[in-house]
């Protein structure tokens, strides 16, 4: 058995594909990819942000403050 991945737009083209396919015999499956309907530009963002996260490039929201409100003493320092 060989198995063809096909991505298409669900809500447009899948009673069509399903047609072709069984007027041609085919017997098939369809499988959702989990994204639901999630823009491909979406997905790619999580995909990157996930590598981000993965390679040690994202800080927690608390210490994202914590680092913006010493760069702001520093600042109130250097300019006072």
């Amino acid at each position: 058995m060989t198995t063809i991945k096909i991505e298409i737009d669900e809500g447009k083209d899948l009673s069509v594909l399903a047609k072709v396919l069984t007027n041609l015999g085919f017997s098939f499956s369809l499988e959702n990819d989990g994204w639901g309907n999630l823009p491909a530009a979406a997905i790619k963002g999580i995909h990157e942000g996930l590598e981000d996260l993965n390679a040690g490039n994202v800080v927690s929201h608390d210490e994202a403050l914590k680092r913006i409100a010493q760069k702001l003493v520093e600042l109130h320092i250097k300019h006072s």
